[in-house]
């Protein structure tokens, strides 16, 4: 009888530890179904009208790179740079915000034009 019961709990420990096995396994990398997912671009969704910016994409004549560039020409301070712009309706026009950063924190924006890459003047500041 005791060793029934010693073999039992010795078959019910190992299940167990494959199963924390796999589990441990599924935690560190993830489910499949989110690899699947094609990554956003870090440009909002939404304007004040609460109609969709994604839908006007298609009508910005400057790309993303080229706002980052843009800007990058008007940041006077050393060591900042340009970070990735995101895309806005403002006042009904699309405008890209791009943060102006020094050593990972964001100290400012600068805000270009989507059609005509102007630059529209900007927040904060060192």
């Amino acid at each position: 009888m005791i060793k029934k019961s010693t073999r039992l709990l010795a078959l019910v420990a190992m299940m167990l530890t494959v199963l924390a096995i796999v589990a441990l396994a599924l935690a560190a990398f993830g489910s499949p179904e989110n690899d699947l997912k094609p990554e956003k671009e870090n440009m909002s969704t939404e304007d004040t009208n609460n109609t969709t910016v994604a839908n006007k994409t298609n009508e910005v004549k400057i790309t993303p790179a080229k706002a980052q560039q843009i800007a990058e020409k008007f940041i006077e301070e050393s060591g900042a740079t340009a970070g990735i712009p995101t895309l806005d309706e403002i006042d009904g026009e699309m405008i890209y915000t791009v943060p102006v950063v020094i050593n990972g924190t964001t100290v400012g924006e600068i805000n270009i034009n989507a059609m005509t890459g102007e630059n529209m003047g900007g927040a904060g500041g060192v």
